[in-house]
């Protein structure tokens, strides 16, 4: 008689388990003993505490404009910071008013406006121009703070040398429009209200010079001297105000750049 027939096997074939294998040992860091390790990462994490504080150190011995954290100084040249640094203050009056005392510039502190005057149109942070790096024409009426400090580092560091570069000659005075007027934009019934409504902004005309001559905004496409001047001051207006707009926004400028320091960013 035979024997039972083996059963079938399914699937592959059975392996011995093999015996697990340790992992590797880890290596000490660069075959040093664990108190050496500890001693060299602490060196090195104190060199990097070091360096942070140098850095520091060094950024604070530079002037404020250079400083991601300093103050608005007016009478400094343009820093990597100055702009940020004026543009702050359109929403902090203490430190606007410490920039302009900390200035050149003669100016009155304005009276708040009534609380009777609609609210879209109250300046509670103006101040009255007296004397400035260059004369106006006519004194405007008031101006925010914030406008007040970016037309002084403008004056400086963009109408005059500009002036000087392309027309031989210093600016000496500021022919505007006006600052301060209570309605929307484009004077409109309805829609946004413009940044005039709280003296925000300044509507430029144009400049005379120490020789006599006018330069109007209206000479933006003169194509020559004049035009170059013109370009010039709109380039270097836009880093200092939040709002720029010139002939070449839309007809109802071509004879006036509007400047103001609202919250929207343009440059045209």
């Amino acid at each position: 008689m035979t024997g039972t027939p083996p059963k079938p096997v399914f699937g592959p074939p059975h392996r011995a388990s093999e015996p697990r294998r340790k992992p590797p040992a880890k290596k000490r860091w660069s075959g040093l003993p664990l108190a050496a390790h500890i001693a060299a990462r602490g060196s090195i994490l104190m060199l990097g505490i070091l360096g942070v504080i140098a850095v520091i150190l060094h950024i604070d011995r530079l002037p404020e404009g250079d400083k991601p954290w300093g103050e608005a100084r007016l009478d400094e040249g343009i820093g990597t910071f100055t702009y940020a640094h004026i543009a702050a203050l359109r929403d902090d009056p203490t430190a606007c008013f410490a920039a302009l005392d900390g200035s050149e510039m003669d100016f009155t502190p304005a009276e708040p406006s009534a609380q009777t005057v609609r609210a879209e149109c109250r300046v509670d942070s103006g101040v009255r121009i007296n004397r400035s790096n260059i004369g106006y024409a006519v004194q405007p009426e008031v101006a925010s703070c914030a406008l007040a400090a970016a037309l002084y580092v403008w004056e400086r560091e963009v109408v005059r040398p500009a002036a000087l570069e392309h027309l031989g000659s210093e600016a000496v005075e500021i022919i505007h429009y006006g600052t301060y007027n209570c309605r929307r934009v484009n004077n409109s019934a309805r829609g946004r209200w413009s940044e005039h409504a709280g003296a925000n902004a300044i509507d430029i005309a144009g400049f005379r010079l120490a020789d006599g001559r006018q330069v109007p905004v209206t000479d933006w496409d003169s194509d020559d001297a004049r035009s170059a001047f013109l370009e010039e001051v709109r380039d270097g207006s836009c880093p200092l105000f939040r709002g720029v707009l010139g002939p070449d926004y839309n007809a109802a400028h071509h004879d006036h750049f509007h400047l103001d320091m609202g919250r929207w960013t343009i440059c045209s």
